[in-house]
C-alpha cells in the first residue's frame, strides 16, 4: 500500500483493475442476465375456468432452465377482489413458494405475471397451483397439438383435464450468450486499450503531471467514488423511495446503520496508518518473505472450516461424504504448506506425483459409475476426491517417512542431541496423543476418529519440526478470521433475514443451535484479538487513539456479535458471554486496570456495529434474490424465491424487538403492528372488507366461520401484504410444547428442552466399552440420537475411561491456555489457544461439538497446537 508509482502507472493499473472487474462480472460470475420465454405450443381457446377459494387449479410443468424467473398465466375475468393466489410445488406437492399478485397491476383479459425467481432442478416435474384469496377469477386454456412441447396435464381439483394445458407462459432467467459475453469482454479489453494509449499519450505530453503517488492514494482515487454510488443509492432506495419498508422505524433505522456502514467503509479506505510493535495482531510482525504462504495458509484454513459447516447442514450420508472429503483435502493443503521448498520439489515426490495421478486417472476410469446409475455424479465425485486425497496424502506420508529415518539415524549415530530443536513435547502434548489414541482403539466402529487422530498427529509432527512453528497462532487466529469473512460475505449474498417462522438468523446453518456453536469460537477469537491491541496502549490513551489503532478488531467484533444476536438464541448468548468474560478475566490479570476499558470498547463496538449488520443483511440479500434455503429451513415460503424487497415476511425493526424481548427477556413489548392492505382490510379495525369468496363481509358469513383465520387455521388463503400474513398467523398461533420427555417438575429440564431427561437416559447406558450404535431410549419410549453433550457423548460412543481422558483434554487445554498466555508475554495472541478452548468446553454442555467434520473441533485441534510443545530447559 505505501509502494511509490508514477500517476501514469496508477492511472493504468486503475483502468485495468476496473476491466478486471467487468469481465468478471461476465465470466465467471456471470451476473448479467437474459429471461428466456418458453410455451408448450398449443393455441389459446375462449374456454376458461374459475378459481377461488373452493375451486383450484394445478398445472404441471417440467423445468427447462435451473431458474424460473416468472410464470404468466392468461386471465380472462377477475369476477369479485383482485388478487390470485399461486404457490409453485415440487412433484411430491410440497410447498416451495408462495405468492401473491394483484392483478389490477395488468391489462384483464390478458397476461398476469406472477414473479417466482427459485432456482429448480432442469427436467424435474413442478406444479403451479392457483387458488382465491377473497377472490374469483378465470384463466384460459389451450390446445394441445400434436407437436407441442410437452409441459404436462392441468388439474381441476385434482381431477386430469384432458386434451387441455393452462394457457401460460413460462419464463427463465439465463445468462448471456456466449457470444454476447465475448462480444462484450472484447469492447471491455478494447476501451481498456484505448485508454491505456490515451493515458500514455496524456502523460506524454505533459510529463510534469507524472508525479508520484503511494497505491494507497491511487486506490483512494477508485474506492471512494464507489462507496459513495453504492451506499448513496441505497440510502435513497430506503427514503425517499422507501422501497424496502413503508414504516418509519424502519426507514430511520436502515438510513442509520447505511451511514454507519458507509463510514466504516471511508474510514476503512482513507484512514492513516498506525504502526503496532510487532506481535500485537496476527499480520504484523510476519517476515515478508513469509507473508504469500501464510496466507494461503489461513485460506485452506478457512474453507477447511467451511466444509464443516457445510457438513453440518448435510442431511444424508452422501453429502457428508463429500462435505467431509472437501474438508480433508483443504486440510492436506493447509500441511503441505508447512513443507519447505526442498521438502516438496524433490525426485521422490515428482515421481509420487506423476505415478499416482497417471493411476489415479486410470483408477477413475474403471470405477467410475455410468450415467444411468443412480446418483452417479454424487459417487463419482466422492471418487475423484478420495482420489485426490490419496495422491496429497502421499506427499505428506513420504515427508514423514523420511523425517523417521532422520530421526532414526540421528539416534544411531548419537547426533540427536545436537540436531533436536529446543522445543520437546509438553506433558498436555502426551495427553492429548493418548486421547487420540484412546478414540482409534476404542472406535467401536467410528472411523471418523481414525481420521481425526491421523490428520491431527500428522499435522503436530509437521509443526514440531517446522521452523515457523512460533507463527502458527497468528495463522489460526488469521484462518479463524477468514473463514468469517468469507461465511459474511455468503450470508450476505444468499441467507435471507426472514422475519418468520421462528425468525431466528441462522447464518450459514439450518439451526441457530449450530449456529450458537460457531459464534461462540469466532466471538472468543474476536475478542482476544480485539484485548490484544486494547492492552498494548498506555492507561492514558483516549478512546480516539483506540479506534484508530484497533478499528478493525473493533468492526470485526461488533459484526460477530451483532449475528450472534441476529439468533436470539439464549444458547448463543450464555456460551460467547461466559467466553468473553472470562477473555477479559484472564487479560485484566496480567494488564492491570484494563478491565473496564476493554469491556467498553466492546460494548461501544457492538452498538455501533449492530445497525449497520442488521441493515445491510436485511437488504442485501433480498436485492441479490438468490437466496440459499436448507432442506430443514424454517424461513417461510413467502421469501423463499425472489421476494418483493418490501415483503412484510422480511425481518423489521418492530418484529426483532418483539422476537427478542419475548425470548430472551421474557417481557412483551406489545402487539406487532402488521403492514395493512388498503384493499383487503380496513386499517383502523383490521375486518376483511371481502369474505374468502370474494362477496362483502359482514361480519357473520358461514364460510368466514369454515375457513376462518382465528378458528381454522388456513395456510393458504393468508395474503402476504395483509392485515395478517400466513406467516405471522402461524407464529402467533404457535404455542412452544415441550416435548413429552421432559421432566415438568424440573424447571431446568424445560427451560433446556428436556436436556436433563437425555442426559440422564444416556449415564444410565454408561461403560467401559462404549457403543457401537449411537441413540439411548427416553422414558417416552423416542431414542435420542446424541447426548446434546460432549462429555457424556464421548463417554458413551468410547467408554468411560476415554471420557475422562477427553475431561482431563478439555481441563488441560484451559489451565495450558491460561498458563501459556501467562509464559509467552510477547506475544498478546497467545491468550488465543485459551479462548477456543473455553468456547468448546461452554458449547459442549449443552451440544455434541466434537467430531471430525465439527466447525468447532477443527478449530479446537488447531488451536491447542502451540500448547503441545515447551521449550527445553538450558
Amino acid at each position: 500500500m505505501r509502494k511509490v508509482i508514477d500517476k501514469k502507472t496508477a492511472c493504468r493499473a486503475v483502468v485495468l483493475l476496473l476491466a478486471l472487474l467487468a469481465v468478471l462480472s461476465i465470466f465467471p460470475f456471470r451476473i448479467w442476465t437474459k429471461v428466456d420465454s418458453f410455451t408448450a405450443g398449443g393455441q389459446r381457446l375462449d374456454e376458461s375456468e374459475f378459481v377461488n377459494i373452493e375451486y383450484h387449479l394445478s398445472q404441471q410443468f417440467v423445468t427447462q432452465y435451473d431458474r424460473l424467473s416468472s410464470i404468466q398465466i392468461y386471465v380472462t375475468d377477475v369476477e369479485k377482489g383482485r388478487y390470485i393466489s399461486a404457490t409453485l410445488m415440487d412433484k411430491y406437492y410440497g410447498e416451495l413458494f408462495y405468492a401473491y399478485v394483484d392483478t389490477s397491476k395488468f391489462q384483464i383479459p390478458g397476461y398476469v405475471t406472477i414473479p417466482i425467481e427459485y432456482d429448480v432442478e432442469v427436467g424435474e416435474v413442478y406444479y403451479l397451483y392457483l387458488s382465491g384469496c377473497r377472490s374469483k377469477y378465470s384463466v384460459a386454456y389451450e390446445s394441445v397439438e400434436s407437436d407441442s412441447a410437452y409441459v404436462g396435464g392441468v388439474f381441476r381439483d385434482g381431477v386430469d383435464v384432458p386434451a387441455r394445458h393452462l394457457a401460460a407462459i413460462y419464463n427463465y432467467r439465463l445468462p448471456i450468450s456466449k457470444t454476447l459475453s465475448l462480444e462484450l469482454i472484447a469492447g471491455i479489453l478494447a476501451v481498456a486499450l484505448i485508454l491505456w494509449a490515451a493515458i500514455g499519450l496524456y502523460f506524454r505530453k505533459r510529463p510534469d503531471r507524472n508525479t508520484l503517488v503511494t497505491v494507497r492514494q491511487a486506490l483512494k482515487v477508485v474506492a471512494n467514488p464507489i462507496i459513495a454510488i453504492f451506499f448513496g443509492s441505497l440510502m435513497v432506495m430506503v427514503f425517499p423511495l422507501r422501497i424496502f419498508d413503508m414504516r418509519v422505524l424502519d426507514i430511520v433505522f436502515y438510513e442509520i446503520g447505511l451511514m454507519i456502514s458507509a463510514g466504516i467503509a471511508f474510514y476503512a479506505v482513507n484512514h492513516k496508518t498506525v504502526r503496532h510493535e510487532v506481535g500485537i495482531s496476527f499480520w504484523e510482525g510476519i517476515d515478508s518473505g513469509n507473508k504469500v504462504r501464510y496466507i494461503l495458509m489461513m485460506f485452506s484454513m478457512a474453507m477447511s472450516i467451511w466444509y464443516a459447516c457445510d457438513y453440518m447442514n448435510d442431511l444424508y450420508d452422501i453429502y457428508h461424504t463429500l462435505s467431509e472429503r472437501r474438508m480433508l483435502i483443504w486440510l492436506l493443503i493447509f500441511m503441505i504448506f508447512t513443507l519447505s521448498y526442498k521438502e516438496l520439489v524433490n525426485m521422490v515426490n515428482i515421481l509420487w506425483l506423476i505415478g499416482s495421478v497417471i493411476y489415479g486417472v486410470h483408477y477413475y476410469q474403471v470405477n467410475a459409475l455410468a450415467d444411468t446409475e443412480k446418483e452417479y455424479d454424487l459417487h463419482n465425485m466422492i471418487l475423484k476426491y478420495g482420489i485426490i486425497i490419496v495422491i496429497l496424502g502421499g506427499l505428506l506420508v513420504l515427508n514423514l517417512i523420511r523425517l523417521l529415518v532422520r530421526f532414526v539415524m540421528d539416534v544411531l549415530s548419537k547426533d540427536i542431541q545436537k540436531k533436536s530443536s529446543e522445543y520437546r513435547l509438553s506433558p498436555y502434548g502426551f495427553l492429548v496423543l493418548v486421547f487420540l489414541a484412546s478414540i482409534v482403539i476404542m472406535r467401536n466402529t467410528r472411523w471418523w476418529g481414525v481420521a481425526l487422530a491421523v490428520t491431527f498427529t500428522c499435522l503436530y509432527i509437521r509443526l514440531s519440526v517446522w521452523k515457523n512453528r512460533e507463527d502458527f497462532i497468528k495463522i489460526v487466529s488469521g484462518g479463524l478470521m477468514m473463514n468469517f469473512a468469507i461465511s459474511l460475505v455468503f450470508s450476505l449474498l444468499h441467507r435471507y433475514f426472514a422475519g418468520y417462522v421462528s425468525g431466528r438468523f441462522g447464518f450459514l446453518f439450518h439451526t441457530v443451535t449450530v449456529t450458537a456453536e460457531y459464534f461462540t469460537f469466532m466471538g472468543a477469537v474476536a475478542a482476544v484479538l480485539l484485548t490484544a491491541k486494547i492492552v498494548a496502549l498506555p492507561n492514558h490513551i483516549g478512546i480516539k487513539q483506540v479506534i484508530k489503532t484497533a478499528w478493525k478488531e473493533i468492526v470485526l467484533f461488533g459484526w460477530i456479535a451483532s449475528y450472534a444476536i441476529f439468533t436470539v438464541s439464549r444458547t448463543a448468548y450464555l456460551a460467547m458471554g461466559v467466553c468473553i468474560l472470562l477473555v477479559l478475566i484472564v487479560t485484566a490479570a496480567r494488564y492491570k486496570k484494563q478491565f473496564f476499558r476493554m469491556l467498553l470498547v466492546m460494548i461501544v463496538s457492538v452498538i455501533v456495529c449492530f445497525p449497520g449488520a442488521f441493515t445491510l443483511q436485511r437488504i442485501i440479500p433480498a436485492m441479490v434474490a438468490r437466496p440459499v434455503v436448507y432442506a430443514i429451513d424454517d424461513t417461510d415460503e413467502f421469501i423463499r424465491g425472489g421476494a418483493a424487497w418490501d415483503s412484510p415476511n422480511f425481518m423489521c425493526v418492530e418484529r426483532f424487538a418483539g422476537l427478542f424481548a419475548g425470548k430472551i427477556l421474557g417481557i412483551s413489548v406489545g402487539d406487532y403492528n402488521y403492514p395493512v392492505d388498503l384493499y383487503n382490510y380496513d386499517p383502523v379495525t383490521g375486518d376483511p372488507y371481502l369474505d374468502y369468496y370474494g362477496n362483502d363481509y359482514e361480519g357473520s358469513d358461514e364460510q368466514e366461520q369454515k375457513y376462518g383465520f382465528v378458528t381454522d387455521y388456513d395456510p393458504d388463503e393468508l395474503l402476504a401484504s395483509a392485515a395478517i400474513t400466513r406467516a405471522e398467523l402461524g407464529i402467533l398461533m404457535l404455542t412452544e410444547e415441550v416435548n413429552e420427555y421432559v421432566d415438568s417438575s424440573n424447571i431446568i429440564d424445560v427451560l433446556s428442552n428436556g436436556r436433563i431427561t437425555i442426559f440422564r437416559s444416556y449415564l444410565k447406558e454408561l461403560n467401559l466399552s462404549g457403543h457401537d450404535e449411537m441413540g439411548a431410549e427416553l422414558p417416552n419410549g423416542e431414542i435420542a440420537v446424541h447426548a446434546h453433550n460432549t462429555y457424556i457423548q464421548v463417554a458413551y460412543d468410547h467408554g468411560v475411561i476415554v471420557g475422562a481422558l477427553f475431561i482431563l483434554f478439555i481441563i488441560g487445554g484451559i489451565v495450558c491456555g491460561a498458563a501459556y498466555y501467562k509464559r509467552e508475554k510477547k506475544e498478546p495472541l497467545a491468550l488465543m489457544p485459551f479462548a477456543v478452548v473455553l468456547g468448546f468446553a461452554v458449547a459442549g454442555i449443552s451440544e455434541w461439538v466434537f467430531m471430525f467434520s465439527n466447525p468447532m473441533t477443527l478449530a479446537l485441534m488447531f488451536a491447542i497446537a502451540p500448547l503441545l510443545f515447551q521449550k527445553k530447559a538450558k
